[in-house]
């Protein structure tokens, strides 16, 4: 089951496709989550959907209730944040016209962005032909920002031994530019091969993570 396609239309069109919580624009990098998660009870009415951005939705459901830091985001702070921000939306939509159109993604989307493009290196077919060595500059982006202190441990942790596994082939990626032998040569070879089953992990737990509580697509 999901939110009716109309409704959640409908929706997105009253908030501007701008997160409840934030206010960030998301276009089509949003989120029709579940006020009440539907294991805890919440039902696919769309009284019960909000829309948010990936950072905001990741925020709503990875906090540790075991190891708690912060406040939790409650269903009916959440509800006060969808009314207020639809309110504001209905009855001022002048501060709509001058405020900036941030398109500019949040650190989690950007780290799938950069997986897929490192997924892309890895998986040239010719080693010689690699035109670059594999990117972190989310990653470091999402561990400054905060964002990957936000996931669960089962999502934290193929992401960094993906990015150990690629930090260890670009290192052998620098050994090969000094030292163009064929035992540097093999050990590139491993380890960027080494790194592709990591990288498809975390891609697709970040995913799957980002995609739960949607509700129907966008």
């Amino acid at each position: 089951m999901a939110f009716n396609r109309y409704d959640v239309s409908e929706l997105l069109s009253r908030c501007h496709r701008r997160c409840c919580i934030c206010h960030r624009f998301c276009g089509v990098k949003i989120e029709t989550d579940h006020i009440i998660p539907t294991e805890s009870g919440g039902g696919d009415e769309i009284e019960n959907a909000i829309p948010v951005c990936f950072e905001c939705h990741a925020e709503i459901h990875s906090y540790n209730d075991s190891h708690p830091r912060g406040r939790k985001f409650q269903p009916e702070e959440l509800r006060q944040h969808k009314y207020q921000w639809l309110r504001i939306c209905s009855e001022h939509p002048e501060v709509l016209v001058g405020a900036i159109r941030n398109a500019d993604v949040g650190p989690l989307q950007a780290l799938i962005d950069e997986l897929e493009f490192n997924w892309t290196v890895a998986t040239v077919g010719d080693f010689h032909a690699q035109g670059c060595k594999f990117h972190d500059q989310q990653f470091l982006r999402a561990i400054h920002e905060g964002s990957l202190s936000l996931l669960r441990y089962e999502i934290q942790m193929p992401l960094l031994e993906a990015y150990c596994a690629m930090g260890s082939a670009n290192s052998a990626i620098d050994r090969m530019n000094f030292q163009p032998d064929a035992a540097s040569g093999r050990m590139r070879q491993t380890l960027i091969c080494a790194a592709v089953p990591k990288i498809t992990a975390a891609k697709n737990e970040l995913l799957t993570f980002l995609s739960c509580e949607g509700g129907a697509p966008a």
